[in-house]
């Protein structure tokens, strides 16, 4: 009976896992960081990534477009090199960088998703808008 009810927790977890595993496909697009979490451990990192533009393209290339006021209306700057590109390694689900040298863990609670920049410590709450 112990061994059933230990396959059973055991089958429960694994299926609990699996089903929070994002795939390269599920990765690559634009993403919109509506949060900042942990914004204490690098100030300056986490107002210029509030509400931030994440675009992981099809092609590998990569981009961070920061929004900046200009007046009554918001622009966005791209931030990062130019010909930066990015890999996903679904095994650690971990999305690194060439260029820019960041490397984003993401992780997934319930609906909402969150990509942690290893380096700073920033949690970035993320969504797909588009």
């Amino acid at each position: 009976m112990k061994n059933i009810l230990a396959l059973f927790a055991f089958i429960l977890i694994a299926a609990t896992a699996q089903s929070q595993s994002l795939t390269q496909a599920d990765v690559t697009g634009t993403w919109l960081v509506v949060n900042v979490e942990n914004n204490s451990s690098n100030p300056k990192l986490a107002a210029a990534m509030q509400h931030a533009v994440i675009n992981l393209y099809a092609d590998n290339s990569f981009e961070i477009k920061e929004r900046q006021q200009s007046g009554a209306n918001y622009i966005y700057s791209t931030t990062s090199h130019k010909n930066a590109t990015w890999n996903f390694n679904p095994g650690t689900q971990t999305i690194t960088t060439n260029r820019a040298n960041m490397t984003f863990k993401i992780s997934k609670t319930g609906d909402k998703v969150f990509f942690t920049d290893q380096q700073s410590g920033l949690k970035f709450e993320v969504n797909k808008p588009i």
